[in-house]
């Protein structure tokens, strides 16, 4: 990762508020191409609310996101995914009564990731089942996604924001509820992004798994960042410590 790169994404300034509650205020935050970062803080420092102002499903309320230079501010949630930015959520929502590569299928028609001349069904076939193969779900790839276990929901989850093609993907605790093997596999699938060029800004609370994905580690307390940079680092910044530890 070369830090002297354009970003890939970049939020300036951002503000969101909720009535007069100021959720976030004048947040900045860069992700570099490839690169793995960490965001952590304590329960209601506002790390969804500025992932969703990233994602588009939150409206910001000051200052301005881009993603490789552009202007994206304005753009609605499905236009940013088109754009790259794809995201798994805390609380897995597949389509229920679908089957696992039904479920990849529907993704794919929508990111339009398929090349238009590629109408034939085989094709689209094809895509999801190499995606589902790499999230390790090949054995369930008929199964209906409401008979799956919670990590094979975390799985499917994982692979439906792959199948957006994106250059970012957008954990939020994707992790939680997990046991410590589960926890492993997972981290293991979301770490492999690295290797297929996708940036991952992920959310988690379980420290040991944010330390061992982490490139570089942000920390928000009550709506402002206050450390920013080498995980280690910023673990024993005094001001992180008192935010998680108190005085």
């Amino acid at each position: 990762m070369d830090q002297h790169q354009e970003p890939l994404v970049k939020a300036s300034g951002i503000v969101k508020k909720f009535g007069g509650f100021t959720a976030l205020n004048q947040v900045d935050l860069v992700i570099h191409p490839g690169e793995r970062l960490g965001l952590i803080g304590p329960n209601g420092s506002g790390k969804s609310t500025l992932v969703n102002c990233i994602s588009g499903m939150l409206k910001i309320d000051g200052g301005a996101v881009y993603l490789q230079g552009k202007d994206i501010s304005q753009l609605a949630p499905h236009a940013r995914v088109h754009a790259g930015i794809a995201r798994s959520f805390q609380i897995p929502k597949p389509f229920k009564s679908m089957t696992v590569i039904e479920n990849i299928k529907v993704v794919i028609n929508f990111s339009g990731t398929m090349r238009a001349e590629i109408t034939e069904q085989r094709s689209h076939d094809e895509q999801a089942l190499k995606i589902i193969q790499s999230v390790g779900l090949m054995n369930k790839a008929d199964a209906i996604s409401s008979s799956l276990t919670q990590v094979e929901l975390r799985k499917l989850e994982l692979a439906r924001a792959m199948s957006a093609n994106p250059q970012l993907l957008i954990a939020d605790e994707a992790l939680a509820g997990l046991s410590g093997a589960e926890v492993d596999e997972i981290l293991e699938l979301i770490m492999g992004m690295k290797e297929k060029g996708i940036s991952v800004l992920m959310i988690e609370h379980i420290m040991s798994a944010v330390m061992q994905f982490s490139e570089r580690l942000m920390v928000l307390v009550a709506g402002t960042k206050v450390a920013d940079g080498d995980p280690q680092e910023v673990i024993s910044n005094p001001e992180v410590i008192k935010a998680y530890l108190g005085e």
